[in-house]
C-alpha cells in the first residue's frame, strides 16, 4: 500500500507538478546573478500560507519573491554657488594658474 502523506520536501517537488520549484529556482539564478554583478546581498523568500476552505480541505498559494541586489551609483560631490545652483567647481576655493599652461599659450603667439 502507497503512503499518502507528504513530508516538506516531496509537498515542495509535487506542488503543481513541480511549478514551485521551477519558480524558485529561476527566482535563486536571478538573484545569484545579480550578487555576483553588484556584490551586494539578496535573498529568496518562499511563503508557503496554508487554510482550510469552505469544504474543510487545506488550500495552499505558495509565494514566492526576490530581492536582488542594486548596483549602488555612488556618491557625487557638489557644492551650491552663489545662485543656490549646483556646480562642481567649489566657489570658495581661489583659483590657480598652470604656469606650464601660461608658457605654453605664450610660446604659440
Amino acid at each position: 500500500m502507497a503512503r499518502e502523506e507528504l513530508n516538506f520536501l516531496e509537498f515542495m517537488q509535487s506542488f503543481r507538478r513541480g511549478e514551485l520549484l521551477r519558480e524558485a529556482d529561476d527566482r535563486m539564478s536571478e538573484v545569484l546573478a545579480a550578487i555576483q554583478e553588484t556584490g551586494n546581498s539578496g535573498e529568496v523568500t518562499v511563503k508557503l500560507p496554508f487554510k482550510v476552505n469552505k469544504a474543510g480541505q487545506i488550500e495552499c498559494i505558495p509565494q514566492v519573491t526576490a530581492k536582488k541586489p542594486k548596483r549602488e551609483l555612488g556618491a557625487g560631490i557638489y557644492f551650491l554657488n552663489d545662485d543656490a545652483r549646483l556646480t562642481r567647481r567649489d566657489p570658495n576655493q581661489q583659483d590657480w594658474v598652470d604656469e606650464f599652461e601660461t608658457r605654453r599659450d605664450r610660446a604659440a603667439e
